[in-house]
């Protein structure tokens, strides 16, 4: 079995005997195709392929969340793919295969791959480009799956959710803070998408545009990267978000239509920039950027589509520098364990970030106003199901 199947197992009954702690009845948030959540009451009894449940300690807001939130979803659907919670039950075999046991404290991956032995991205290790867990085909993923099917209980933004055999999770450390927790998946995209696909190292100038969730988790993974120069540029309206960035050592640097190489230029000292995240989908913008402000051996790394995924390319500056330009998706098992090791070292600098902390009966006008340009400064929101009715919160660290 390769290492990043090493956390998963096929279920080898249908219906496996699970041990006490297997809830009845699960209040969850179910997110409409009209573009409304509501709270509803679900029948964790109707569960199909459960081999274990999960007690949903949190489930943080990802973008993605809001994209599909706002184009309208397919069918009613429990969101929420970045998940932490606390194992109640478990089938005795997965519980040997995964080493965990009841009680453990686990992060979830929303990839929830087929596992077959003639699918080529499970057998060679690369679950995560599975067809049936791929974002843009099979779609079988944590906080994707209607709540039509069995009990409908698949994603985090409940009390609840079921663990299936093709789960993939991760054992956390007790003492690891709970908004810490929070951060492990797109803590873990940022080491990925900043380190191994950027290349990032002591020494880098690292140049982060758009200081959003990846965004300011990109800060940090440049910190654990020990970067000589993190700079992170936002618009106007992100003043809020660029002070956390730099209160965690970046520097911050407002566009204002201005011309993006200049402003990389002149941000970096006229040296240019190691690795360059794109995080927004500036598409050509950030592709001619990286053509006139990327040092030798450079990478440009593109973590949002944006409007405009096609664009010219400017081959001979490519060439000359041999530069890369790379596309990103989700992350590697290898950055999820980093990623839990760095938060639980305390060497993050996400400690600082303020955590908005949401109950389920509030996502739907929480949604609503994110969607709309109006969230919270922060951008670390967690859905926590065990909040009260309007219980809504921001959990500040001093910065």
């Amino acid at each position: 079995m390769s290492e990043e199947l090493s956390s998963t197992v096929v279920a080898t009954d249908d219906s496996p005997s699970l041990s006490t702690g297997r809830p009845a009845y699960v209040r969850a948030a179910v997110s409409m195709p009209n573009g409304t959540t509501v709270v509803r009451t679900l029948d964790a009894g109707q569960s199909v392929g459960a081999v274990g449940w999960l007690e949903i300690e949190s489930s943080a807001v990802c973008g993605t969340d809001i994209t599909m939130y706002r184009a309208g979803l397919a069918s009613p659907t429990v969101l929420g793919h970045h998940v932490v919670g606390t194992i109640t039950s478990l089938d005795p075999g997965h519980a040997e295969a995964w080493g965990v046991i009841v009680g453990d404290r686990v992060a979830l991956e929303e990839y929830l791959p087929c596992l077959r032995p003639e699918c080529c991205a499970c057998r060679t290790g690369c679950y995560r480009m599975c067809p049936e867990t791929d974002l843009w085909s099979g779609r079988r993923r944590v906080g994707l799956i209607s709540a039509a099917q069995g009990s409908g209980l698949y994603g985090g933004n409940a009390e609840f959710m079921q663990l299936t055999a093709n789960s993939i999770l991760h054992k956390l450390p007790d003492e690891l803070d709970s908004n810490l927790a929070a951060w492990t998946q797109p803590f873990a995209n940022a080491i990925d998408w900043t380190i191994d696909a950027g290349g990032a190292r002591s020494g880098s100038t690292v140049v982060v545009i758009g200081p959003g969730y990846h965004g300011i988790a990109a800060v940090a993974a440049a910190r654990a990267a020990d970067a000589e120069r993190i700079v992170v540029i936002g618009l106007p309206e992100d003043s809020g978000r660029l002070e956390i960035a730099e209160a965690m050592g970046a520097t911050p640097v407002v566009s204002k239509d201005g011309n993006l190489t200049e402003l990389i230029l002149r941000s970096t000292g006229g040296l240019g920039a190691d690795v360059i995240l794109d995080t927004v989908g500036l598409g050509a913008v950030a592709v001619s950027a990286a053509a006139g402000s990327l040092r030798k051996f450079g990478r440009l790394v593109v973590g949002g589509l944006g409007s405009a995924p096609l664009c010219d390319l400017d081959l001979a500056s490519l060439v000359r520098g041999a530069n890369a330009i790379v596309g990103v998706r989700g992350r590697s098992p290898q950055a999820v364990a980093r990623s839990v090791d760095i938060l639980a070292s305390g060497r993050s600098g996400l400690d600082i970030v303020s955590t908005v902390g949401i109950a389920l009966e509030e996502i739907d006008a929480v949604f609503a106003a994110v969607a709309e340009g109006r969230g919270p400064t922060s951008p670390h929101l967690v859905v926590r199901p065990r909040l009260g009715v309007g219980a809504h919160q921001l959990q500040r660290r001093d910065i």
